[in-house]
């Protein structure tokens, strides 16, 4: 299992490149960096991939488990297991140099993708639409020797995005097997030391996505989209990332996408107001079939688990900046959460 690492906010990123900026005495002062982004069509489905290894054949995952069509999830593993091979030998190898030697070396490729349409979402443009897996990154793991703190030496896991140059074109239509770049992809370039002023086409363009998704309108359906994701390439190879969701899908009741102004959540209540979410709950009850667990009062205590785990998660710097106990918050959000949670038992 090599799971896809989560997608940060665009205020997170700022500040880690702040932060970073000044580790060492040296960079101090200097200016920081201006980076050009990729922006592509956010889906909302479920997070999905195809691994392959020369050794080990391919297994099928989801986002936190392998997964097979006899414990699946949303019906991904049923889909590709009967053409995962061909598709991986006749679309994806002949395609690329580079994941070819990754694969002829042993190593295994990631091909991570949203698993989408049908009814795996509800209220967006590709609801109904056939299910299909869109990717949209592919890693390769290798293996780096490091010293332990024993002074030993051990072998741990490192992955490298493949450059989209090398994967953009892959795809197989007649199995619903798609491509992000299949679909309309976006431009912008960030000046980090005033980044607020890549706020406004951020906004326009995400606010576009969110009014028509662009994917929805390639199969001719209207509807709205969730976002956008945004990629540095040419100087972190992928490493750099954020989402820029619309403000139907955002888990958190912000309409700009500027650092968050923490005086307008003074207090604990306020905070779960903003973070607790409908959308952000009902990521939860997603987690808990992913889980094969039903939606009982039963798996309350994994859901509200879940659930304070990604709000401390995605919102670390809203709740340093607001001097906010983080077990206040443990305790409103179980109150918060559980009302609304025993009004979809058994959705």
């Amino acid at each position: 299992m090599i799971a896809y690492p989560e997608t940060e906010q665009f205020r997170t990123i700022i500040a880690d490149l702040r932060r970073n900026a000044n580790f060492k005495e040296e960079d101090r002062g200097k200016p920081l960096p201006t980076m050009k982004f990729i922006g592509t069509v956010k889906l909302h489905g479920t997070n999905s991939a195809i691994a392959f290894q020369k050794d080990n054949g391919f297994w099928c995952q989801s986002r936190n488990n392998v997964i097979t069509p006899m414990k699946d999830n949303a019906g991904f593993a049923t889909m590709m297991s009967p053409v995962a091979e061909k598709f991986f030998f006749e679309k994806v190898l002949p395609h690329s140099s580079t994941i070819r030697q990754a694969y002829d070396e042993g190593k295994p490729v990631i091909i991570y993708g949203e698993w989408c349409g049908g009814n795996i979402q509800k209220n967006v443009a590709i609801t109904g639409l056939n299910r299909m897996f869109v990717i949209f990154k592919v890693k390769i793991v290798d293996k780096k020797t490091v010293t332990n703190a024993e002074g030993g030496e051990e072998d741990v896991k490192v992955g490298s995005w493949v450059h989209p140059n090398e994967w953009k074109e892959i795809n197989w239509h007649e199995k619903w097997i798609y491509n992000v770049y299949d679909f309309p992809t976006y431009e912008i370039d960030i000046d980090f030391n005033f980044p607020e002023l890549a706020q406004n086409k951020l906004v326009e363009i995400t606010e576009a996505v969110e009014r028509q998704c662009p994917v929805g309108l390639y199969f001719k359906s209207d509807g709205v989209g969730e976002g956008v994701v945004w990629t540095e390439w040419e100087k972190t190879s992928g490493g750099i990332r954020f989402k820029v969701k619309g403000e139907k899908h955002s888990v958190s009741k912000v309409k700009t996408l500027a650092p968050v102004d923490t005086e307008k959540i003074a207090s604990v209540k306020e905070f779960v107001e903003y973070a607790c979410t409908d959308n952000r709950m009902s990521q939860g009850l997603d987690y808990l079939r992913e889980q094969h667990l039903s939606i009982e009062m039963k798996n309350f205590g994994t859901f509200l688990k879940w659930l304070i785990g990604d709000i401390v998660k995605e919102e670390r710097d809203t709740i340093a900046d607001s001097n906010i106990d983080i077990k206040d918050i443990s305790r409103y959000i179980q109150g918060h959460a559980k009302a609304w949670y025993e009004m979809h038992l058994s959705s």
